[in-house]
């Protein structure tokens, strides 16, 4: 007694007809047929999903009686193959018509990723409801067989010269997607954040518009291999540069620091704002280093003498073992002080100390090694003799003792 195949019935995405004449179906099988409207393969797996067979979308493939599921890019329908039968099954498709060099993919319910295409480029899937995701974006996709669902996604930019990268982040401050600023993004339509060297801007996408975000550069010009930061209000560093380098960010009020000296800026779309430092060098000839403070005598930056230190314009002081001098900084320029230098030449290794005139020490040396100070008159102190010594800018004063 031969037990007879109960095929599905048929529905609204697979259909049953007698085969073709013509049809190369081995005796006694059946065939499967995807219609498609794009170049594409489909597979056909047994009900212990092991794949039995494949075969381009629109031809027919040979299958033995049976239940099967029936695969194209990722998605999934269930169908059977009778004797002599043709099982004939729709597609629908997804197009995702942008204007970008950027790939969309299609997701199914559990947010698990079928298959992806280039923008402009039509994804075939069995009917059913997906998610289509660009960029992160996502939007839902409902497709009906024979039918095509076209997708226009908008365009975000962030325009400016710099070499440097953008990102588009959601409602809830995620990152989405990222790119070189002048190259555009393709998003579905919605509400974004674009944030470029950590200043955020709001932009609002429409289906099939480009949205350019604002954004301005900032140019900080100083003679000195050294770095500037910009903070926001609150103080917090949102990026640093180099000293020439430029950098982008979205309008709004900024403030600029250099070697801790700041200066405010206002950032405008499309403008580049430049901000001008001077330098400062105190030279020597010892190995030693000199600090600038300001006003109130807190220290702002250190360097070696005979190194630059670019600062923001305004009076400073510069400091050289304890003794401090007035230093003028000018936007673009820069200003060369001279400290000159006292030896205590004698026998022995002892230190001697150099005060100033209300005798307090100022620092101390090995007798036989030189000592930095700025011009001025001091007192130095070896044992139990002082002696007076009168530094000029560079130059050095040594006392035989």
């Amino acid at each position: 007694m031969v037990t007879c195949h109960k095929a599905l019935p048929p529905d609204g995405v697979c259909s049953y007809e007698p085969l073709p004449a013509g049809a190369q179906v081995p005796a006694g099988q059946g065939g499967i047929q995807v219609l498609a409207s794009t170049d594409a393969y489909f597979a056909v797996r047994d009900t212990t999903g092991k794949q039995t067979a494949s075969e381009h979308v629109n031809a027919i493939t040979p299958i033995p009686p049976g239940d099967y599921q029936v695969v194209l890019n990722g998605s999934t329908h269930s169908t059977s193959a009778q004797s002599k039968m043709l099982t004939k099954c729709k597609t629908g498709a997804v197009l995702v018509n942008g204007k970008t060099d950027e790939y969309y993919a299609a997701l199914d319910s559990a947010t698990r990723q079928l298959a992806s295409a280039h923008v402009a480029s039509a994804l075939s899937l069995f009917p059913g409801s997906y998610t289509v995701r660009l960029n992160n974006s996502d939007v839902g996709a409902n497709l009906q067989a024979g039918a095509l669902l076209e997708l226009k996604p908008g365009t975000l930019n962030v325009d400016v010269g710099t070499d440097e990268y953008y990102a588009v982040l959601d409602g809830a401050t995620r990152q989405l997607a990222s790119s070189h600023v002048g190259r555009a993004l393709g998003v579905f339509a919605g509400s974004y954040l674009v944030r470029i060297n950590n200043s955020d801007a709001k932009a609002e996408v429409r289906t099939g518009e480009s949205t350019n975000v604002p954004a301005g550069t900032l140019v900080v010009h100083g003679s000195t291999d050294e770095y500037y930061a910009v903070m926001n209000n609150a103080g917090v560093q949102l990026a640093s540069a180099h000293l020439e380098k430029p950098l982008a960010f979205v309008p709004g009020t900024y403030n600029v620091k250099v070697n801790n000296t700041t200066t405010p800026v206002t950032m405008v779309s499309g403008v580049t704002t430049e901000v001008k430092t001077g330098a400062v060098v105190l030279q020597g000839s010892t190995d030693e280093y000199y600090a600038i403070i300001d006003s109130a005598g807190t220290q702002l930056a250190s360097a070696h003498l005979g190194r630059a230190l670019s600062l923001m314009p305004g009076a400073y002081r510069a400091k050289l073992n304890n003794i401090a001098m007035t230093v003028q900084v000018d936007a673009g320029h820069s200003g060369e002080y001279q400290s000159g230098s006292l030896t205590v030449r004698t026998a022995g290794s002892d230190y001697y100390a150099v005060l100033d005139a209300s005798g307090t020490q100022l620092v101390s040396k090995q007798v036989n090694q030189p000592v930095s100070v700025p011009a001025g008159k001091y007192s130095v102190r070896l044992g139990n003799n002082s002696r007076p010594a009168t530094v000029t800018a560079g130059q050095s004063v040594v006392l035989n003792w």
